[in-house]
């Protein structure tokens, strides 16, 4: 069963090598356009699958599926709301940068405020990406496929670590391949072509787990979850969710338009458009397909819920609180449930014994989290639920392995594949997530030997390099970026929460430079040092916000998502008041390079207008308003 896994993975990833080379075996690389922009020769097709490949990854198969199975349907905001956005990059911002003939974002920055902005926004963006988004895209894809295809028992190399490097090594090769040596068009006809097999592994995951819940077929299944758990069905998150719904019109909102709208990783696909109206039917495509991704990265975490989230218990089945591990405990904090585990209970109590830390029960200590009352401290395999009238009943000699505990919920989505998939068909799946994975990674490279070559090479090293010494000049870059990568990528193992980790550090960079994007484009007399500032304070402001100890408080009681509404409404208003009291001699004015055609797509504005309108629909329809009040 092991070889035909293996088989089949096999086939699936060659078979899209094999088709990638067929229908890029004409290409030129001869000119920057062609290698850095596929020759302005992408169509609405290949630009809407590379969009959505290169968003997704193993951070969104597996972190927001995890995510549904604690809050549920409320996570979509990260889909549907991304729909939002690509409707304002179709409709507003893509106009903007084909007008300017443009290649990278830190491009139109230069033309819009002058050539020093430009260079700190490239140095900005390559940094992020080789130095926090590569090696986390290998880290989260190599654990992925190590679990899928079972590679410590398929190789026999019984380290963990050594499986990780193999597996990290693999898949950065063969990225590598495509984005170094294959150019855009090659990364966006793989992505596009991979992203046909995510649809249909995506799919086949979410049938067969609602299948599994109910034989009757998808619609009596949804039916059962909802009857037993309507609160997994709402569209609005609460204030103790990860997405509270609030935050939808800050921070979330914020944060979907940068990586939409003036990420370069994402949009260098748009600026490859054949013309304008091909670029807005691409991105509008892609939107689409955001308002129809829950199905394949939200349904499936609350499906795995119902059927590995809840233990049977009187007669009922009642979601699993928490699963002792070391050891749990559980205590009150005046009228809050507080749960530590493993270390943090060794911590707090002085001791490393179980028998010692179970004297405590009914005891008052004092902890990172004020006073606590000791209710109980359950040992290895103890599984807690709360019953029907809310009071912990303490489960033991439960077989585990077919649950998952909200603290451990990004298992939750490869617990689904492995129990509900058909062995015959996880090596294609494996396939597809490793597609998902090198999407991700050669479109991150591809952007970082962009962002290098026509940012740093030609402008500060080289001014008058030809273009075949600039290409040159962005393999090596590109090559010795990925090496850097994949020996990063391992090192990453044991870090406690890696997707928060991303999260974390994608902030200091997208707020500014939307900031200062979207300013750009606004205004006519906003000066460069306006923006050149907002920078530079914006990232050292979001730093001291998360890093300092002083104000790190501060933030968690605002609110993440609003601390980063607010940094963002100060840094446009530091710009245009800059704008007022020093403002340039000379009103901008942007030119027209006649580069790409710029007329519209005719259906433009009414897609866009109807997608947002199928947006604000799904939230109507699935709305609970008293989680907000």
């Amino acid at each position: 069963m092991q070889l035909l896994t293996l088989l089949s993975f096999g086939f699936f990833t060659g078979l899209v090598g094999l088709l990638t080379l067929w229908l890029t075996r004409r290409d030129r690389h001869d000119t920057s356009v062609d290698y850095f922009l596929a020759g302005r020769s992408l169509t609405a097709g290949y630009i809407a699958g590379s969009l959505l490949l290169t968003n997704l990854s193993t951070e969104q198969l597996v972190g927001l599926n995890g995510a549904a199975f604690g809050d549920g349907l409320s996570v979509l905001a990260w889909e549907v709301i991304a729909a939002l956005a690509l409707v304002v990059m179709a409709l507003f911002f893509l106009r903007r940068y084909l007008k300017s003939g443009i290649a990278t974002v830190p491009q139109f920055l230069e033309k819009r405020f002058d050539s020093q902005a430009r260079t700190i926004t490239s140095v900005i963006f390559i940094v992020a990406y080789a130095g926090i988004l590569l090696p986390i895209i290998l880290y989260t894809g190599a654990t992925g496929l190590a679990g899928i295809l079972n590679l410590r028992e398929l190789t026999g190399i019984p380290s963990d670590t050594a499986v990780l490097w193999l597996s990290v090594w693999l898949i950065g090769l063969i990225g590598s391949v495509y984005a170094i040596f294959g150019g855009l068009r090659t990364v966006a006809v793989s992505d596009t072509l991979n992203g046909f097999g995510l649809l249909v592994g995506g799919g086949m995951i979410i049938w067969f787990g609602l299948q599994a819940v109910h034989a009757g077929g998808p619609v009596a299944a949804l039916s059962e979850i909802r009857a037993a758990h309507p609160e997994k069905f709402n569209s609005l998150g609460g204030p103790d969710q990860s997405v509270p719904f609030w935050s939808l019109f800050t921070g979330v909102l914020l944060l979907n338009l940068f990586y939409w709208c003036t990420n370069q990783q994402i949009i260098q696909r748009a600026f490859a458009a054949r013309n304008l109206a091909e670029g807005q039917k691409g991105v509008l495509l892609a939107g689409t397909f955001k308002v129809l991704a829950p199905l394949i990265l939200v349904l499936p975490g609350i499906v795995a819920f119902y059927l590995y989230g809840r233990v049977a218990f009187d007669g009922q089945r009642l979601p699993v609180k928490a699963i002792a591990e070391q050891v749990t405990l559980v205590a009150r904090n005046g009228q809050r449930e507080v749960l530590l585990h493993d270390q943090d209970v060794w911590n707090l109590l002085g001791t490393q014994s179980l028998d010692e830390a179970r004297r405590f029960a009914g005891q008052s200590v004092t902890g990172p989290d004020g006073s606590l009352t000791i209710e109980h401290v359950a040992g290895p395999g103890v599984v807690i639920v709360a019953d029907a009238q809310g009071r912990n009943q303490f489960l033991e000699d439960v077989d585990t392995s077919a649950l998952v505990s909200p603290r451990r919920r990004d298992q939750a989505y490869g617990l689904l594949v492995r129990s509900v998939l058909p062995r015959p068909l996880a090596g294609f799946f494996a396939a597809v997530m490793v597609g998902a994975i090198l999407s991700s990674f050669n479109s991150a490279l591809n952007s970082t030997a962009t962002l290098f070559s026509l940012g740093v090479y030609r402008d500060l090293f080289h001014p008058g390099a030809e273009d075949r010494q600039v290409i040159r000049a962005g393999k090596v870059f590109g090559c010795a970026v990925a090496l850097l990568a994949m020996s990063v990528a391992p090192l990453l193992e044991g870090q406690k929460s890696i997707f928060a980790y991303l999260q974390k550090m994608n902030g200091l960079y997208f707020i500014p430079i939307f900031a200062v994007v979207l300013v750009g484009m606004l205004s006519k007399r906003v000066p460069a040092v306006a923006a050149k500032l907002a920078l530079v304070l914006g990232f050292a402001v979001i730093a001291a916000g998360y890093f300092v100890p002083g104000l790190a408080p501060w933030v968690e009681r605002v609110g993440e998502f609003h601390f980063l509404g607010i940094v963002f409404l100060s840094l446009v208003l530091l710009m245009l008041g800059l704008g007022w009291i020093a403002p340039r001699a000379t009103a901008w004015q942007q030119e027209y390079t006649g580069e790409v055609d710029l007329t519209p797509w005719r259906y433009a504005w009414p897609a866009g207008l109807t997608l947002a309108a199928i947006v604000l629909l799904i939230y109507v329809c699935f709305a609970d308003l008293s989680v907000v009040w």
